[in-house]
């Protein structure tokens, strides 16, 4: 068995995981539930650890991400309030509650002194946390923003929204820097790509729009080729990225040219909500409406033996072989619940949600306590928990409905109320 195959096991969680980080200077991952709940576990190929579980919110915890050192973790709610939290002991260090009029949908640790914050409604924020106090607020949206990057030599926070617009941000200053022309279509996510020439944006309809950075106005270029939405982009080098779409697939994109390299990871058809690459790179997670959070072995891109910096290599096509066989194995291994060595399960299970409660042994959820849930979200999980118990063709009926709102409306909508619609030809290659 090929060594990549050896991977730290999937996090598995009773209610939908819909944000997850990793710590910029440990092996520590964070995710973030429907719940509130926010857990924080030490991944190795040799197992899992649970370091940190709390419930800092009263409603989902729709965003999650760590500080520069690692040492904080902040966390954005549906209940509009912020929080930053001592990742050793868990302890509180910031709260802001009612930090927008509008339920938050997105946090982003820019430096030391200043945290981004977006909302439903399209309002960036800007917070001092030395003073944890508002900086600057922007309102240059009219829908939800859906995500943000921080590109740090030119100070420049860059914002997606639901509205079709980018927006760029000079953290210095109270007026945004520029604000693209409507793209007619949702943009879900962002990413700052070939030494901060270029920047990429995921669309609903499964383009890959490109700006050229300092030029705004309207993309570049475009490279479609996703047959569904683009929810989540990873950026791994200068010319390769990962994205998550809503057909479930992780695909190894490159830019200049453009193509698609190859498949690393699958969620079987459920919508991907965010992909995040470890410090070491070695690692990719991702999360879906699975209540799972997936590893996924990416660490033989930086290998040596890669394409050179002109992007021209003998072993190109070589490579391109062995990243094409890397996810015909995945598909067909459907990459959950078997062993690497066939001994033992590759989910690792947490089943207590609380430190000082008894469990049995064969209890395979992490869930949160009876009290918790009661004083969870007044909407419940809205859908998201049905996803779980429901048959294939119930999830990608409720998946199909406007992916760049999942977050939202999953946590609204009763699923017998959902529309009926047709089910899309699942996506059987490149």
């Amino acid at each position: 068995m090929d060594d990549r195959a050896l991977r730290p096991k999937s996090l598995k969680f009773k209610e939908p995981v819909i944000d997850v980080a990793f710590s910029p200077a440990a092996n520590l991952v964070a995710s973030s539930l429907i719940t509130g709940h926010v857990f924080v576990h030490k991944y190795a190929v040799e197992g899992n650890q649970r370091q940190l579980r709390g419930k800092p919110h009263k409603k989902s915890c729709r965003s999650v991400c760590f500080s520069g050192d690692g040492q904080r973790l902040f966390t954005a709610s549906k209940d509009r309030s912020w929080q930053a939290m001592d990742v050793e002991t868990g302890a509180e260090a910031v709260r802001i509650a009612n930090a927008h009029e509008k339920p938050l949908n997105m946090i982003k640790f820019v430096n030391e002194q200043i945290v981004a914050t977006g909302d439903e409604a399209g309002s960036v924020k800007l917070w001092d946390v030395r003073q944890n106090k508002q900086a600057f607020a922007y309102s240059e949206h009219v829908d939800y923003i859906s995500d943000m990057v921080f590109h740090a030599p030119k100070r420049h926070l860059l914002a997606t929204s639901g509205d079709g617009c980018l927006s760029v941000y000079d953290v210095r200053k109270a007026k945004p820097f520029q604000v693209s022309a409507n793209q007619d279509d949702e943009l879900l996510s962002v990413a700052v790509m070939r030494s901060g020439t270029k920047v990429v944006v995921g669309e609903t309809d499964g383009v890959v729009g490109i700006f050229s950075y300092g030029q705004f106005g309207d993309v570049s270029d475009r490279f479609p080729g996703h047959p569904q939405s683009i929810d989540s982009i990873c950026k791994l080098t200068e010319d390769l990225c990962v994205t998550g779409s809503s057909d479930g697939l992780l695909r190894i994109v490159q830019l200049f040219p453009h193509k698609l390299v190859g498949v690393a990871g699958d969620h079987q058809a459920l919508p991907v909500e965010k992909v995040a690459l470890s410090y070491e790179q070695q690692w990719l997670a991702s999360c879906s409406h699975d209540h799972m959070v997936h590893f996924w072995d990416i660490g033989y891109i930086f290998e040596d033996g890669g394409s050179g910096e002109d992007g021209s290599s003998e072993d190109g096509a070589e490579g391109a072989d062995d990243l094409d066989a890397q996810a015909v194995a995945i598909r067909v291994s459907k990459d959950v619940g078997s062993s690497s060595d066939g001994s033992s399960s590759e989910v690792d299970i947490d089943g207590c949600s609380d430190i000082g409660e008894q469990k049995p042994v064969g209890l395979d959820v992490v869930e949160a306590s009876a009290a918790d849930e009661g004083a969870g979200d007044a909407d419940s999980d809205g859908g998201w928990g049905s996803w779980g118990d429901s048959s294939d063709g119930e999830r990608r009926a409720a998946k199909k409905k406007k992916p760049g709102k999942r977050k939202a409306q999953a946590e609204l909508a009763d699923p017998k109320q959902k529309q009926k619609q047709k089910k899309s030809a699942f996506f059987a290659g490149l």
